[in-house]
């Protein structure tokens, strides 16, 4: 076999396997290849913001529980939980501190999670 017919045969082959992988629609799985630590959260710090606001749940009635117990079977928010709970959070400090409101600020992450649990 000549080196010009194997190199065809390896690229008829790969190209019959990124044809299958986009045919197919692949997406990765939502795997989290690390674990979240334990997020702190003290409800009493926050009793000016309205439940609603991070409990989207209590108004469209979509369960209970933790953000993490509902999102984590979205592949889409999965991938990026992690970054979209610190945005969230961070987000909405700046925005009251904006306001001229106390916000905390969020530098560290033990301000937020505890490592130890």
């Amino acid at each position: 076999m000549s080196k010009l017919t194997l190199l065809g045969f390896v690229g008829l082959f790969v190209a019959a396997v990124l044809l299958g992988y986009f045919a197919l629609g692949y997406r990765p799985a939502a795997i989290r290849q690390q674990p979240m630590l334990p997020v702190i959260f003290k409800h009493m710090d926050h009793k000016e913001v309205a439940c609603a606001k991070c409990h989207h749940n209590f108004t469209d009635d979509t369960g209970s529980g933790t953000c993490y117990s509902c999102h984590k079977y979205s592949p889409d928010i999965n991938l990026h939980m992690e970054e979209m709970f610190h945005d969230f959070c961070r987000d909405c400090h700046l925005e009251e501190r904006h306001k001229g409101e106390k916000a905390g600020p969020l530098r560290s992450c033990a301000q937020c999670h505890d490592p130890k649990r």
